[in-house]
């Protein structure tokens, strides 16, 4: 089976992406291809490599890129951890899931190095509890909830097709999608089917 490709997205590629591309390496290399990338990339800060040190993730051989080296690539996911990189992210050719995460820059607090530190590590923990809901999420399975009865039961999410209609193992009902969704997988879980992104 191949890897899923995710690509993570902020302004300077300096600290909240590195992190989070470290933390998705570390957590689930085996499962995806992991790149991050940035709309005017600088350089790594130290303290993001310090930080993630710290919970015994080395990021010191992560380098900072510019999101145009990967803009003709395929991605299953754009992630953008910055509200610049989402207003100003390019268009992707190639159908891929869009998800945004409003991550404060760690790098704009001015101070001390310790006052600095701190935020880094709010931002690395709140970073790695985004990574494993993602993993979640990125599960290529999905619990129904029955409109009728409240009966869960989980199901595989098609790959090339959205799941018009399931009938419920509890109630027996023919479960068909909501007004303005595209399937039940997009109705009635905390999923979308790959027919509903972008």
């Amino acid at each position: 089976m191949s890897k899923k490709r995710v690509l993570f997205l902020c302004t300077g590629n300096s600290a909240r992406s590195q992190m989070a591309e470290g933390f998705l390496r570390h957590l689930a290399g085996d499962k995806f291809e992991v790149y991050s990338a940035g709309i005017k990339p600088t350089e790594v800060n130290p303290l993001a490599i310090k930080v993630m040190d710290e919970v015994g993730i080395d990021i010191s051989g992560q380098k900072a890129k510019s999101v145009m080296e990967f803009i003709s690539q395929k991605f299953d996911y754009v992630i953008t951890v910055c509200d610049n990189a989402k207003q100003t992210c390019p268009v992707f050719p190639a159908k891929h899931k869009k998800i945004h995460w409003s991550l404060e820059d760690p790098a704009g607090i001015e101070g001390e190095e310790e006052t600095k530190l701190k935020v880094f590590r709010e931002i690395r923990n709140k970073i790695k509890e985004n990574i494993i809901n993602f993993l979640n999420l990125a599960k290529d399975k999905a619990k129904l909830k029955c409109p009728f009865c409240s009966f869960v039961q989980e199901v595989d999410i098609p790959k090339n097709m959205c799941l018009s209609f399931y009938i419920c193992k509890s109630c027996q009902k023919r479960i068909t999608p909501s007004l303005g969704s595209c399937c039940v997988i997009c109705a009635y879980s905390d999923k979308t089917c790959l027919g509903f992104t972008v």
